[in-house]
């Protein structure tokens, strides 16, 4: 069997192999293996109509339950200290009580 000038077909290489010889190494051969691996994967990807629309809804829907969480979390810290301040009041402790839960 003789040996033939070839090129690579990832590299470019030249290179003296067998006539059905594609590549220089086995780099070249993996290389070439994954890069049509990735065009197999990005063919099949199939794009969905609409996606960065909802997306977009999602993201509002989150932001404005983040806001919704926060207004709760002030309000029943708000309570808390009404519901503390009433319950001094009820023990005995009347006006002081009272001058600490109303805002300045």
């Amino acid at each position: 069997m003789v040996a033939r000038r070839l090129q690579c077909w990832e590299c470019g290489t030249a290179f003296y192999g067998r006539a059905d010889a594609r590549y220089c190494s086995a780099a070249c051969r993996q290389k070439s293996h994954r890069a049509r691996a990735r065009r197999r994967v990005a063919d099949e990807t199939v794009a969905v109509p609409g996606l960065g629309d909802a997306i977009a809804r999602a993201r509002e829907a989150r932001e404005k339950a983040r806001i919704a969480r926060e207004r709760a979390q002030a309000t029943r810290g708000e309570a808390s200290k009404a519901h503390a301040a009433l319950a001094r009041l009820s023990a005995g402790d009347g006006e002081a009580a009272v001058r600490r839960a109303t805002p300045d």
